[in-house]
């Protein structure tokens, strides 16, 4: 009976122990994340708060009444042409920029894989637009869309392309397209440098195995090449695109939108409502509008990062 009855205890004072511990644990991992939490609620957490609150009220840049108006000004927006002008230039300028920066990079990362003569040289040129400031590089290019002096109207009229200038930037049939065009050199870098490190670490016996079977090199890349790398161009492929939804630099320093909104893309538009047009809880608004396209991006890049953390 003595001997039961220690038996109970020590088993009750294991068990007691045992839950101290993992109560220990939790605290002091809690503990951990606390100034982490904290801090995303104080920089995220209060300011989407704020604008969620703004976009509900008439609030003026620089009054200090905001009335409550409700759902008033995203009525307004849904209501407005040049809201959904936005949103179908906002589709096109991120897709097309996103589908050309992939192409761009992936075959460029292909070729740099390779063993080229003054490799390292070649992929340091490569990450020149990637490094140079966004201001300076979009004015090199606005420059070069100018349609008196710009070189690629010089380059045309040299080839005989055209008769007349171009204006890339003035004609509402070429100035998104040239807007993607530099968007695509600026992030193809990006692409380059990820896919390269990502086709790096397929193994090359895999390579070795599909040649003694007879693969010729398109066989290789569909079996070998495209499933090593597709994590890693499908995570770069999602950070991309959040960062192109996002972009507002490029464009305004190009075209601010114009010419008679065929460059306007969510972003600017936002600005343009709430600095210029001093409606800062409608421009607040647009803001909203985006973020379950936003939202959407981000869990599927986390889905993504997660499933590779799984598998490595």
């Amino acid at each position: 009976m003595a001997l039961q009855a220690g038996a109970r205890t020590a088993g009750a004072t294991t068990w007691w122990s045992r839950r101290t511990l993992a109560r220990d644990q939790a605290v002091f991992g809690y503990s951990l994340l606390a100034p982490a939490a904290v801090l995303i609620i104080v920089l995220v957490g209060v300011p989407f708060v704020r604008a969620l609150w703004l976009s509900f009220h008439r609030k003026l840049l620089g009054a200090e009444d905001a009335p409550w108006i409700g759902l008033q000004n995203y009525a307004a927006l849904l209501a407005d042409q040049t809201f959904w002008l936005a949103v179908k230039n906002t589709f096109i300028f991120t897709t097309g920029s996103i589908g050309c920066k992939l192409i761009l990079g992936l075959s460029i990362a292909l070729v740099l894989n390779e063993a080229l003569p003054l490799r390292g040289l070649w992929r340091s040129i490569v990450m020149l637009p990637y490094a140079m400031p966004t201001l300076v590089s979009v004015l090199v290019w606005k420059w070069m869309y100018n349609d008196v002096a710009g070189v690629l109207n010089y380059l045309a009229s040299s080839a005989r392309l055209t008769n007349h200038p171009i204006l890339w930037l003035g004609d509402p049939n070429f100035a998104l397209p040239s807007v993607i065009a530099v968007n695509v050199w600026r992030g193809f870098p990006f692409f380059v440098i990820t896919i390269l490190a990502g086709l790096q670490t397929v193994p090359q016996e895999l390579y070795d195995a599909a040649k003694v079977d007879g693969a010729g090199v398109w066989a290789r890349f569909v079996n070998v090449t495209a499933p090593g790398i597709l994590p890693v161009v499908a995570v770069t492929t999602l950070f991309s695109a959040i960062l192109t939804f996002n972009d507002f630099s490029i464009i305004w320093i190009l075209t601010q939108g114009g010419p008679g909104n065929a460059t306007q893309v969510l972003a600017t538009l936002t600005y343009k409502i709430s600095i210029p047009g001093l409606e800062l809880g409608k421009g607040v608004a647009v803001s909203v509008l985006m973020l379950p396209i936003l939202v959407g991006l981000i869990l599927l890049l986390n889905r993504f990062i997660a499933r590779r953390e799984e598998l490595a």
